[in-house]
């Protein structure tokens, strides 16, 4: 389901990974949030087919130390499950 992804530890609330694309998830409307390494312009992202959000793609970063973030994308690992034996 992803690709290029790499864990990056913990986030606010689960374990999360930073991944380069994405298959059967849609995208929410961007919106400027205050993450842990600062301000940055964030869309939602979910499942097309149960509608769950599964985290978020960064679309902007305003640090220029976080701009290799824009474009991709992190998935809260809490909310993948697993099917279809796939590991």
């Amino acid at each position: 389901m992803w690709g290029g992804e790499r864990e990056l530890g913990k986030g606010t609330s689960s374990t999360v990974t930073l991944c380069l694309d994405r298959v059967n998830v849609g995208c929410g409307p961007a919106e400027e949030r205050v993450l842990l390494t600062g301000l940055h312009a964030v869309a939602d992202i979910y499942c097309e087919n149960c509608k769950t959000t599964l985290g978020w793609k960064y679309e902007h970063a305003f640090e220029s130390s976080q701009k290799y973030k824009e474009g991709k994308f992190i998935i809260e690992l809490a909310h993948m499950i697993k099917d279809n034996g796939w590991e």
